[in-house]
């Protein structure tokens, strides 16, 4: 979430069982907003989206968790992030669920 412009987008790859990826784009949606657009392919020539709000949830050490929306239906969540001191997050480690795949997958991005 940017304050004075948009915020780059997170750019990844969810890992699917096997050994294949599919790509992962978090973007978001408005300046000073919470609204994101999460889009995994799911082929070459289609992708799917969920536009919705993330949740931010931190302790009093700075740690935490981010949730966001998927097509899938299940809120997709880090379980890792870094976040050097003094700026945003630049990567995020996490689960999400895929349309068409069982459980949660792991997935890796970073802001480009």
């Amino acid at each position: 979430m940017g304050l004075l412009a948009l915020d780059t987008p997170f750019i990844g790859t969810v890992t699917l069982p096997g050994g294949g990826t599919r790509d992962i784009k978090i973007s978001p949606q408005f300046l000073t907003s919470t609204l994101l657009k999460t889009e995994i392919t799911a082929s070459p020539t289609d992708s799917r989206y969920a536009i919705g709000n993330m949740v931010i949830r931190t302790n009093s050490l700075g740690r935490g968790q981010i949730t966001f929306p998927t097509f899938a239906g299940l809120k997709g969540r880090t379980t890792s992030q870094l976040c050097p001191v003094g700026t945003r997050v630049t990567k995020m480690l996490g689960k999400v669920s895929v349309a068409g795949v069982k459980g949660e997958l792991d997935f890796a991005a970073s802001r480009i």
